[in-house]
């Protein structure tokens, strides 16, 4: 995306993300039905610029691959990548609010079903749930402003969550719980040292904390 700010390169669009796969799955998801308001809006949002963005995305690549840069000395190139640059621009503030809206709608939604597992003999699957929930809240406010965390607040919440996972007393409560604890070092690390290395730390221990929790089926949080 650098090259093409400044202006068209040759074979710099061939690296750019495949926004049309992309619109071809928010397209199905439509047809399939609503699902929220605000999702749905956002949804749609992120439809109308991939509308613009795909067919742009298809004439530079079009333009790089037959060489037409060659007659015309990049000039049409110039032309689509500054259109392209500022597509992915509008994409990317439409794409965030969208992800937002998601992420919103979800946490709701597993909050019920937390609630709900609490009444029932599923005490187990809802403290991980409740847990699993809480950690991604915390690891994604630290990914977007660990200068500015709340270090005492994390903390807390850090413990709090680990209380909850401790309370899954069986074989799997403990390898999430083991899993969990390498989260809080490199959750730890990264507000000592917010550096490119100890977030990718902290991003993949996490990933690796998600792995454990999707391997594991419900049931197996409140066996003996």
């Amino acid at each position: 995306m650098a090259k093409l700010k400044g202006g068209f390169q040759e074979g710099a669009i061939g690296r750019q993300p495949h926004y049309d796969t992309l619109k071809d799955a928010l397209e199905k998801s439509k047809k399939e039905g609503s699902t929220f308001k605000e999702v749905d809006t956002e949804r749609d949002n992120v439809l109308n610029i991939l509308n613009e963005l795909v067919p742009t995305f298809k004439d530079l690549k079009a333009y790089d691959d037959s060489k037409a840069y060659m007659n015309d000395g990049g000039a049409k190139g110039k032309e689509l990548a500054a259109k392209y640059v500022a597509q992915v621009e509008k994409f990317d503030a439409d794409y965030a609010k969208f992800n937002d809206a998601l992420i919103k709608a979800n946490t709701e939604q597993t909050k019920k079903q937390i609630e709900k597992l609490k009444k029932t003999v599923k005490k187990g699957y809802a403290a991980v749930m409740e847990s699993t929930l809480r950690l991604t809240t915390l690891v994604e406010n630290v990914e977007k402003a660990p200068k500015n965390a709340d270090k005492q607040a994390v903390e807390k919440e850090l413990n709090e969550i680990q209380i909850l996972l401790k309370s899954i007393n069986n074989d799997r409560g403990e390898v999430l719980v083991n899993s969990y604890n390498s989260v809080v070092g490199s959750v730890r690390q990264v507000l000592t040292d917010a550096n490119e290395n100890n977030l990718n730390d902290m991003i993949e221990n996490f990933n690796n904390y998600i792995e454990s929790y999707n391997n594991t089926t419900p049931d197996q949080f409140d066996s003996k």
